[in-house]
């Protein structure tokens, strides 16, 4: 009964396809459409009439279309119907057929999310590609798997969700990897490289764009070359270098051009528009920004319209004609909000709130500038919130209210602060991030090496079973064997020997203050040990940075922060020294605070100054105790002495800086707690008078962690 019921079902959906066509509905008149309205009629086969359908679908491919919509539901619908009868078949010939129906299931899914993706409607499209993906594993089809999370990082990375995009993106990629599809690894490369240089990683992303590059020149893939062209434009125009972005964009727009690759043509002009208004010519870039919306119009597609909308309002905006940018700013926010992209939205709020401030509109300008700061609060980008509490702070200023103007200025510079940081220090997760990779790149060749030698070995033993029958096969399938398989034994051989020395080698040296000289070790010199290296400055950076944001810390924290610290300096000056960290027993590091950075400047002063230029090998002894209500450290070294050290100027001045500051801060903290820190510099003496070292004495108050 059920069966006869589906069967219903499906010639019901059938008919309503046919009459749909003749009526005009799809809006289709051609020769080819109509050619297949006739086969769909005359299909014996569901799995025909399916394909025939998708086939009348693909007719619509090139832009939003509910014909395409319409021909893939009906067909979603028919598969359906035909999965619920064979599910309950235990036929094998049937199970072949389900299989088929399941493929066939998550081809419709994936078209479907790809139609709603376009449309702008972002939680539909997940919907869809979550569904595909899970028809893909469970048929066991990893490239198709591949395609659905691909596509669904696509769709977090346009919804600035890019921690999310970036991790179905690798997983898309891994999987190509193991497939060892070219065209398709060159793709997902691509899509990594984008979510790199909206992250802010450019010369991470240049390094996947550059491979993908490769691929397709070598495949000669005109539309992925033309597509990674405007990527590549776009991350120079990120770094201001706007000619070479230029460049960039004017050969993608050739290759778009040649290859009739219109939707690619208007984000160009988009492109092209924002470079030529960023560099003072707003008529020409608003020539580019309409010739973008009358192609989106034509094409139908509207993700990008907001942007459009947008820099064209700015254009104005630069002009000061704040009704003009108005009437742009608040088509592009309908946009914005409709695709839910908090970061876009809370950018063109942030415009609003600045051309009502420009037309004195005080009160509607204070509106958008609070609603700004919600749809960053929501999208969770720093400088997006920098940039809202800065239209706060000028808004209060020109209402004549010190006290709010105040209120989010001080907000505003400590999320520029912030903001400068992660700039500041982003150069160390990027030098982290591309060691990573190197390393997982070597982990893959070696696994692959392995696998080679693993099915060489079997095949070695089914040809040792032929060789028993034809002697003449013995000898050749032998030799065969063992020349290639010595030849994969010795490259194998050779990489776990590499990943050997690369995990046991270290190269000392430390530098501290210049990044660009740790990026040069990690290509120059050896991979692992310049992790460890990049390791420790990381944890060193972090330990400082963490502890500059609070006035006291516990003092195991500190001791930690040295131990790295003296570490990485016994690396720069190849063990020219050695160092003991002594604790007198009684003290509980776990249980004190102390002021960070209390010791490190004497502790640098010893090794710059003492220890460098000392002959032979020195030591340096840092010793803490608890003395009663007080916690005294000592720092001793058997350098050349601070006589000698003051002959040099460099080192005279360092040391004196030090000494000063330091003295400066125990003083201040003396009179803010109303309890001694003192200090005393020792010049260490030989018997016979010669300068045997120095030695300094911090003593503070006992303050226990509460």
């Amino acid at each position: 009964m059920k069966s006869f019921f589906l069967f219903g079902c499906r010639y019901v959906l059938l008919i309503l396809v046919l009459i749909a066509a003749q009526s005009g509905v799809c809006g289709e008149k051609d020769p080819v459409a109509d050619s297949l309205r006739r086969q769909l009629e005359l299909a014996a086969s569901d799995t025909a009439k399916v394909n025939i359908l998708f086939g009348l679908g693909n007719r619509f491919i090139d832009g939003p279309s509910d014909s395409l919509l319409y021909y893939y539901t009906v067909a979603l619908q028919m598969i359906d119907s035909n999965l619920v009868i064979l599910s309950d078949d235990a036929d094998p010939e049937n199970l072949i057929v389900y299989k088929t129906f399941k493929s066939l299931k998550m081809r419709a899914l994936i078209e479907l999310g790809i139609e709603y993706f376009f449309r702008n409607e972002y939680d539909k499209a997940l919907d869809y590609y979550f569904k595909a993906a899970g028809v893909a594993r469970e048929i066991g089809d990893r490239e198709n798997l591949s395609e659905c999370y691909s596509e669904i990082g696509i769709v977090y990375k346009n919804q600035g969700k890019l921690d999310l995009a970036l991790n179905y993106q690798q997983q898309a990629l891994d999987i190509a990897l193991s497939l060892s599809d070219e065209d398709w690894i060159a793709i997902c490369n691509t899509n990594i490289g984008n979510i790199y240089k909206e992250k802010g990683f450019l010369t991470i992303a240049q390094d996947y764009y550059i491979k993908a590059l490769r691929t397709f020149e070598k495949l000669n893939r005109q539309r992925r070359m033309a597509a990674l062209y405007h990527s590549m434009g776009d991350m120079y125009f990120e770094q201001e270098n706007f000619d070479v972005a230029l460049e960039y964009f004017n050969k993608s727009l050739t290759l778009s051009r040649l290859d009739k690759d219109r939707l690619r043509e208007a984000d160009l002009y988009l492109s092209i528009g924002n470079i030529h208004a960023v560099t003072g010519d707003p008529v020409l870039a608003r020539n580019y920004f309409f010739r973008a919306e009358a192609l989106y119009d034509t094409l139908g597609y509207r993700f990008n319209l907001d942007e459009v909308y947008h820099s064209v309002g700015l254009t104005w905006l630069t002009a000061k004609q704040p009704d003009n940018a108005l009437r742009y700013f608040k088509k592009a926010l309908r946009l914005s909000q409709e695709k839910n992209d908090n970061t876009t939205c809370a950018e063109i709020l942030g415009a609003i709130s600045r051309a009502y401030l420009m037309k004195n509109n005080l009160t509607t300008a204070l509106e958008y500038a609070r609603k700004s700061l919600e749809a960053a609060n929501l999208s969770g980008a720093p400088k997006i919130k920098m940039n809202a509490y800065e239209n706060l702070y000028r808004v209060r200023e020109k209402m004549n209210d010190p006290d709010g103007a105040l209120k989010y200025y001080k907000l505003y510079s400590v999320m520029k602060d912030s903001v400068f940081r992660a700039d500041q220090y982003r150069a160390i997760t990027e030098m982290d991030i591309k060691y990573q990779t190197r390393k997982k790149e070597q982990n893959i060749a070696l696994l692959t090496e392995k696998n080679k030698v693993q099915e060489l070995i079997i095949e070695r033993h089914n040809r040792l079973k032929i060789i028993l029958i034809i002697l003449f096969l013995l000898a050749v399938v032998i030799g065969y064997s063992v020349i290639v398989y010595v030849r994969l034994k010795a490259r194998h051989k050779a990489i776990e020997l590499e990943n050997r020395l690369l995990r046991s080698q270290m190269n000392p040296h430390f530098i501290f203050n210049a990044l660009i000289a740790i990026q040069s070790y990690i290509y120059k010199k050896d991979p692992v040990t310049a992790g460890d290296y990049l390791s420790k400055f990381a944890d060193l950076v972090r330990i400082t940075l963490e502890n500059s944001r609070v006035e006291f810390v516990l003092l195991q924290k500190e001791l930690k922060m040295l131990e790295l610290y003296l570490q990485l300096q016994i690396l720069r000056f190849d063990d020219k020294f050695g160092f003991v960290i002594e604790n007198d027993g009684d003290t509980d590091p776990d249980n004190i605070k102390i002021p960070p950075m209390l010791t490190q400047p004497f502790i640098e002063n010893a090794v710059e100054h003492g220890l460098r230029l000392k002959e032979g090998h020195g030591n340096i002894i840092v010793k803490y105790r608890q003395r009663q209500n007080e916690i005294e450290f000592t720092i001793e070294d058997n350098g050349v002495g601070r006589a000698f050290a003051a002959k040099h100027e460099k080192a005279r001045h360092s040391q004196s800086m030090a000494t000063t500051i330091t003295r400066e801060r125990l003083d201040i903290l003396s009179k803010k707690m109303k309890r001694k820190f003192i200090l005393q510099v020792i010049d260490l003496k030989n018997k016979d008078g010669s300068a045997a070292g120095t030695k300094v004495i911090i003593t503070m108050p006992y303050l226990k962690n509460i």
